[in-house]
């Protein structure tokens, strides 16, 4: 068929789908992001830009044997004008006929414009509980693994391509797959992954990534592309400038996570063909770029953890005949396939590389979800003008050898289906990643974030709200403020940095059982920080500027507040400093003409002026179509005493149009 002929039927095809659909078709041509977030929190502008009145109910759908050819054939038509939505109305659709595991598979990839849309659930349905009873459910397949009947070892584990991802058009670049998005889907057995384009090698087997020598014979020549969340670490050169770059405009809201987990059956460092881990490096939501939302997602405790057997090993036992590293393989160790052990929420740091963070993207909003771990980060995220809000990161304290889903004692606790001992030869684990935010990037605001039973036993971690050297920047323009820690039966953890530069941290008003501040900088700058009004064991503090008790008396409110639009969809807001006695700044918006204002973001004081942007921010969840006002207080340590300036005068965002 020639390109005008299938235009032709494209179009209509898509004007008999477009018309006359069910009822539900009036749920699918709203913004849900929109009408979820209709109060003064506000909403990312930039999502009215998707197409949500252009849209193919797949529940009539005909183009295709099954649910994921109907899926490639209906993405391909709305792809070709323009984009739109993908809209499953309530029901459970199947898409374990994807193609067969292996080199040769594919998930479900969104094209450039193409967005997954459920049916919205009644009510108000948020996810602060942990659950989210959704209409619209999107089941993957599994299979088998590491069975051992004699033991009742073994169980389900990901196929190799349960993931809901991103292609290119043809001809495109996978860096220009703008808008897209899932929305209101409860996904059991698959992850999501709007990765990075990167300088790709020609195959998994010859690329010089940094798994690459490690790759199982069957994978060797695989053509790296992006679409896989294992592409980054065996696709590209390993330690060289290849980040090319990451699409803006990726949602993720409103869904239920289920049994998710990167399977890594593609590369064994000294296990045997036969082994298979929970991905390390594969989030369960894993997005690249800029424009990011990710809200109101629900990440559950899995039902399908089972014990299986394994060759591990542990290196430096010792040297042989000349410098040899002797290693000794340990076969048949007991370990868990274990969903909860992976991350959590994954923005624009790891995989953005690697290992180049993804720092300097801008506008990323990740709030109000919640995430179970079993170890490793609940949430790894990095970007600029970043808003972490109102995230639950629940944990089961990790203990080698627990009975923790109910498959008894007796396991081994490993890092990636490996068993190194550090650099003492003890045999001790010394990372295992179990922490609740690692976070990277300039201008973050962490506000009301709640987690607990953080650190491994054996391991070296708990950090609680870290910022360090190698997650990719140093820390500029943080406020990290009334966020909960709960120990639990984990480590004291901490809300700080560790071993970073400081150009304004503001931390205030948070709990935990640990410490607050900075540690392990002998050799780093710590300017413009307050660390004050905790409720913590212990304050650090390197500079004897650093704000550690409150000051006296109550600052003057800062004048002159001004607003300009932002990149045609956010505000940028600016103040001068009024006083020298403010432990930071809250920018707050009002929506209704001044009748009730909204703090959007702290900000960290700004005592020797090392941060040009240390008197701004940029508001990345403005609504359009609102006057919007905008003030600023200046922050004392008990709220109630902040002074706060003049509202500056109105300004309303224009709608965006797809």
């Amino acid at each position: 068929m020639n390109i005008r002929a299938l235009e032709s039927r494209t179009a209509l095809l898509l004007a008999m789908l477009f018309v006359g659909v069910a009822s539900h078709a009036q749920v699918a041509t709203n913004n849900p992001v929109a009408a979820f977030y209709n109060g003064p929190e506000g909403y990312p502008a930039w999502t009215d830009a998707i197409r949500w009145q252009q849209f193919i109910d797949m529940s009539k759908y005909a183009e295709g044997k099954n649910n994921f050819e109907k899926f490639e054939h209906a993405r391909d038509e709305l792809a070709a004008n323009g984009g739109g939505v993908l809209y499953y109305p309530a029901g459970n659709y199947d898409f374990s006929t994807m193609p067969a595991d292996g080199p040769q598979g594919r998930g479900l990839m969104l094209s450039r414009g193409v967005v997954i849309c459920g049916e919205t659930p009644l009510g108000k349905a948020t996810a602060a509980s942990g659950m989210l009873d959704l209409p619209t459910k999107f089941t993957f397949g599994f299979q088998r693994k590491g069975v051992d009947a004699a033991h009742g070892f073994g169980g389900d584990a990901p196929r190799d391509w349960n993931v809901i991802g991103l292609m290119p058009e043809p001809g495109g670049q996978l860096k220009d797959v703008n808008h897209v998005g899932i929305c209101w889907v409860h996904v059991v057995g698959a992850v999501i992954y709007f990765g990075p384009q990167l300088k790709w090698g020609p195959t998994w087997g010859t690329a010089e990534g940094w798994k690459s020598k490690f790759v199982k014979a069957a994978w060797k020549e695989r053509v790296p592309n992006g679409t896989s969340p294992l592409d980054p670490l065996l696709g590209a050169p390993f330690g060289k400038a290849n980040y090319v770059g990451a699409g803006q405009g990726r949602l993720v809201f409103g869904c239920v996570l289920e049994d998710a987990a990167v399977l890594n059956d593609v590369y064994e460092e000294g296990n045997g063909p036969a082994s298979f881990y929970a991905y390390k490096f594969g989030a369960r939501i894993g997005i690249c770029g800029s424009r990011v939302f990710v809200a109101n997602n629900v990440l559950p405790i899995s039902k399908r953890n089972f014990k299986y057997t394994q060759t591990t090993r542990k290196t430096d036992v010792g040297k042989g005949g000349g410098s040899m590293i002797l290693r000794e393989f340990v076969p048949d160790t007991t370990i868990l396939f274990d969903y909860g052990k992976t991350c959590g929420v994954e923005v624009n740091k790891l995989l953005c590389g690697p290992w180049e963070s993804g720092a300097d993207q801008e506008g990323v909003i990740v709030r109000d979800n919640w995430v179970f771990n079993h170890g490793h980060r609940g949430f790894n995220l990095a970007g600029t003008w970043m808003t972490i809000a109102n995230n639950r990161n629940e944990r089961i304290y990790l203990k080698g050898g627990a009975d923790v889903y109910g498959l008894g004692e007796g396991w081994t606790l490993t890092l990636d289906g490996n068993l190194r001992s550090n650099a003492g030869g003890n045999g001790t684990i010394s990372d295992n990643l179990s922490r609740a935010f690692d976070l990277a990037g300039s201008h973050l605001w962490i506000d009301r974030n709640w987690f607990n039973n953080v650190g491994s036993n054996p391991g070296n971690d708990g950090e609680g709200i870290l910022c360090q050297a190698h997650g990719g920047t140093q820390i500029r323009g943080w406020a990290i403020t009334n966020n909960t820690h709960v120990k639990g039966d984990g480590q004291s953890s901490y809300m700080g940095a560790w071993d970073v530069d400081q150009h304004g941290c503001l931390i205030a008003w948070n709990q935990t059982a640990g410490w607050v501040g900075v540690i392990n900088v002998s050799k780093r700058d710590e300017v413009d920080c307050a660390y004050v009004a905790n409720k913590a064991a212990k304050v650090n503090a390197k500079n004897p500027e650093t704000l550690t008790e409150l000051p006296a008396g109550t600052p003057a409110a800062p004048r002159n507040v001004r607003t300009a639009r932002y990149g045609g969809d956010a505000v940028r807001i600016t103040w001068p400093d009024a006083s020298t006695n403010e432990i930071g700044f809250g920018v707050q918006r009002s929506l209704d003409s001044g009748k009730t204002w909204t703090t959007i973001a702290c900000r960290p004081p700004r005592i020797n002026g090392t941060d040009p942007d240390g008197l701004a921010w940029i508001d990345f969840s403005a609504p359009p179509g609102k006057a919007l006002l905008y003030r600023v207080a200046a922050l004392a340590g008990d709220e109630a005493q902040s002074s706060v300036s003049e509202p500056a005068a109105a300004l309303t965002l224009d709608p965006l149009q797809p």
